[in-house]
């Protein structure tokens, strides 16, 4: 049976960045893991086969070698099987890795030319990145400062300290992979190596699984967390928290947490960017005579002049009575004038209305 090609493996179009296909093989190594999927002999093959993929198109330099190798079995159509048939290998009868040039490189590092198996090393691995939205006060978004969040993330277990063992229970060789960390499969000329899905890359298992966590060595955990929040920080802001984020495997370093900033709505004040909006009722008679009405602000009651003829939604501007930012600038304050029209009026009230509309 033909291999899939690894691109389609991962979901991913050739030309996807780093980062998508890393993205791509976190997603679905975490969704087809066997610790999830306990028993599922379909997850585990998936998830052997996404691990092949990954192996190869993570990398910089393998993928490299794979998109050559790609192209040159797409030539003829008869896909990666006739780079050992001859018929491609400039009309030699013997197939050696030097008729592929640099390809050579490639199966020199996975395949081994007599089918015999070399252990891989599966290296550190930095944890995934965590998102969360955290919703701020208006005030203290306009303040700034020191503030406590509350975020769920893995936390190695409190029983056996993220060994997966029960404490006092002794550790042996993987039954899978024979303690090397690895399995290999042979599929013709290939030879594959890829993490052992049962130890996760360790090589050794414990006797006696950890009860708290089911062997696991990780749970869900809310974590309070202590951010120091720009001043006049704005919806949408994210902050980036090194370290904070999922656990590295095999030693690596932790990803990072990034926290994306909603600020709460406040009963008198609307923002736009720094600037900030409230709103004042007068009645006809005081915006077509003007009057002084005392305003709202940040920084407490101020009285405004509201001048003669002002009109309904027209808005006033208080100069630097608005949200200072982090770099030290100020936005402005506008006070919104929304004029009352009296329902109830006398016949008196009407009269008087009826003269004033004809001067």
């Amino acid at each position: 049976m033909a291999k899939r090609d690894y691109y389609e493996v991962l979901g991913v179009k050739k030309d996807a960045s780093e980062q998508d296909i890393k993205n791509a093989y976190r997603r679905l190594a975490k969704q087809y893991h066997p610790d999830r999927n306990k028993g599922d002999k379909s997850a585990e093959q998936r998830f052997k086969e996404i691990s092949e993929a990954y192996e190869v198109v993570g990398s910089k330099d393998k993928r490299q070698q794979y998109d050559r190798f790609r192209a040159y079995g797409d030539m003829g159509g008869g896909g990666f099987q006739d780079l050992f048939s001859g018929a491609r290998t400039a009309g030699k009868t013997t197939f050696t890795y030097d008729d592929l040039g640099d390809l050579g490189d490639l199966f020199a590092r996975f395949f081994s030319r007599d089918i015999g198996f070399r252990q891989q090393h599966f290296g550190p691995e930095q944890g995934e990145d965590l998102y969360y939205k955290v919703r701020v006060p208006f005030e203290k978004a306009v303040e700034g400062g020191a503030m406590t969040v509350s975020v769920p993330a893995d936390e190695p277990c409190s029983s056996c300290g993220g060994s997966g063992a029960k404490p006092g229970a002794r550790a042996q060789a993987c039954p899978s992979c024979g303690g090397r960390g690895t399995l290999q499969t042979a599929q013709g000329a290939f030879a594959f190596s890829r993490p052992c899905p049962q130890c996760l890359g360790h090589g050794r298992i414990a006797t006696e699984r950890c009860g708290a966590c089911g062997g696991a060595g990780h749970a869900k955990r809310t974590r309070r967390l202590e951010v120091k929040l720009p001043r006049g920080v704005q919806d949408g802001h994210k902050l980036r928290l090194a370290g904070q984020g999922e656990r590295g495997t095999g030693g690596g370093p932790n990803g990072d947490l990034f926290l994306e900033i909603s600020v709460m709505a406040h009963d008198t004040f609307k923002r736009k960017g720094n600037d900030v909006y409230s709103d004042v009722l007068i009645s006809m008679v005081q915006a077509a005579l003007g009057t002084e009405v005392d305003a709202e602000t940040l920084e407490g009651d101020v009285r405004v002049k509201v001048p003669p003829g002002t009109q309904p939604g027209s808005a006033l501007r208080l100069r630097g009575q608005g949200i200072q930012a982090a770099d030290g600038t100020k936005g402005d304050h506008y006070v919104v004038v929304n004029v009352e029209i009296p329902k109830n009026l006398t016949e008196r009230q009407k009269e008087l209305l009826r003269q004033f509309e004809k001067g």
